[in-house]
Order: structure tokens, then C-alpha cells, then sequence
């Protein structure tokens, strides 16, 4: 009976796992971890495709509910403001991926989804092949959820669930998580810069990391101020120097 109780009181003691874990929502961040790019969906068109297709390079992955009445299309229509301020080619240098965990949505919702805010983007430009809308069977959704630490319910008609988007590499390795409602362009550039193993130009990478630095706390970039401050007082003193020197010359000539 004591072995009985002994062992009963182990198996309570283990770590549940994410299957065990379900009606749960959290975010538990998986940096450096694969999401499975073998797994399946149905794009806004009724197409099959899998995510390898959809993930060659860097990419910024949304989960959603369509039918969802407060932050998902808030978080949606923030993204459709600030992508075109992105200053990366969409569907060159990286491309979006937004899916339902909505098991029942339907490639039609996704597609109204997908008009809604293209349309409210504002920018012709913008190529609709570079943000993808997408629904899936219950087994891929949870697989993909839960490799990215990403666990939510559902509550009635509602489900409960994070406010955050994931960015990943080409090879499908998670890099940065975005967290909230709303996205910064500078964000969402850093995090896909990271993402891009070298493969977005040089310039910009060097400017921007140079200027901008990762917050762990506040999940978000940070301007560094010191640094930037500091270089451009020594840029002006050295100038300044060099303007004493070339005057003192000319001077002497």
C-alpha cells in the first residue's frame, strides 16, 4: 500500500506535459526551437499547403481566432498599419503567416480576413502573396501551438489566449517573441533582421542593431541612447578637431 501511495504521489509530482497541459493560457517562450514545418493547413484559397512552403525565410507567425470580437482584430488591424512602415521588401526579405487556432473557421473566414486588412493596409504595393491567412485541423494547430509555447482554451464561443505573434528563421527556429496587442515597426524589423542569418542587406542590419538593443523584461527594442548619443558627440568633436587643423593650415600657407 505504501509503494502504491509512494508511487502514486511521483507520477503527481511530474511536470505535466503540453497535451496534459490543455485549458491552460500562457506563453512560455521556446527561443532556438523549431516549429515542425511539415505540418499541413488550408490557405484562404482552399489550397493545401505546409508551412515549409509558406516559411523560406524570415517570418513573422500570428495566431488568431477570426471570429474573434476585441484584440485579435485589433492586433490584426495594428499589423495592417504598420507593416508597410517595415522598411524590408514583404515577400523578398521576410513574409507573414497568420492562422486560426479555431479548428471549425473556414478557408472562406480566412479569406474575408485576409480582404479586410489588405484593404485596410492601404498600400497597393503591398504583394498578397507575402501575408498568408490560413486554418488548420485541430491535431496540426495544437502541434504548431504547442512548439511554440503558445497554450490557450476555449471558453463557450471565445477562446482564451495569448496576445503574441512569433518571429522565426527560415529553418522554422524561433528568434523573438512580440508580445501585445500592438506591433512597432522598429520590432518587427529587428526581429525579423535577426531571423534573416545575413541574408537582409548589411547597412540597414548594421544601423539598425547598432541603434537599437533587445529589452528581455519589456519585450521590446530599445533605443540606446547612450551609444548613439555618444557616437555623435565624438563624430562632432572629431569634426570640429579636424576643422581646427585644415583652418590652421591654410593659415600658415
Amino acid at each position: 500500500m505504501r509503494i502504491l501511495s509512494l508511487l502514486l504521489f511521483i507520477l503527481l509530482m511530474q511536470p505535466l506535459s503540453p497535451a496534459a497541459a490543455k485549458g491552460r493560457v500562457e506563453l512560455v517562450e521556446q527561443l532556438g526551437k523549431r516549429i515542425p514545418l511539415e505540418l499541413q493547413f488550408t490557405d484562404s484559397q482552399g489550397n493545401q499547403v505546409k508551412l515549409e512552403q509558406l516559411i523560406d525565410r524570415p517570418t513573422l507567425v500570428v495566431p488568431v481566432f477570426y471570429n474573434c470580437r476585441n484584440v485579435c482584430n485589433m492586433m490584426l488591424g495594428g499589423l495592417s498599419a504598420v507593416l508597410p512602415q517595415v522598411k524590408l521588401d514583404p515577400g523578398v526579405d521576410y513574409n507573414v503567416v497568420t492562422f486560426s487556432v479555431d479548428p471549425l473557421e473556414t478557408p472562406d473566414m480566412a479569406a474575408r480576413s485576409k480582404k479586410t486588412f489588405m484593404t485596410a493596409m492601404q498600400s497597393p504595393s503591398y504583394p498578397r502573396e507575402a501575408w498568408t491567412f490560413l486554418t488548420g485541423q485541430q491535431e496540426n494547430i495544437l502541434t504548431l501551438t504547442d512548439s511554440a509555447g503558445y497554450y490557450f482554451m476555449k471558453q463557450g464561443d471565445e477562446f482564451l489566449h495569448p496576445i503574441a505573434a512569433f518571429v522565426v528563421s527560415a529553418d522554422g527556429t524561433i528568434v523573438r517573441y512580440l508580445v501585445g496587442q500592438r506591433f512597432s515597426p522598429i520590432d518587427i524589423s529587428m526581429a525579423l533582421l535577426e531571423a534573416s542569418e545575413g541574408r537582409i542587406g548589411k547597412p540597414i542590419r548594421t544601423a539598425l542593431q547598432f541603434c537599437f538593443s533587445y529589452d528581455p523584461e519589456g519585450r521590446r527594442y530599445v533605443f540606446n541612447l547612450m551609444r548613439v548619443s555618444g557616437t555623435v558627440i565624438l563624430l562632432t568633436l572629431g569634426s570640429f578637431l579636424l576643422f581646427l587643423i585644415l583652418s590652421g593650415r591654410k593659415k600658415k600657407q
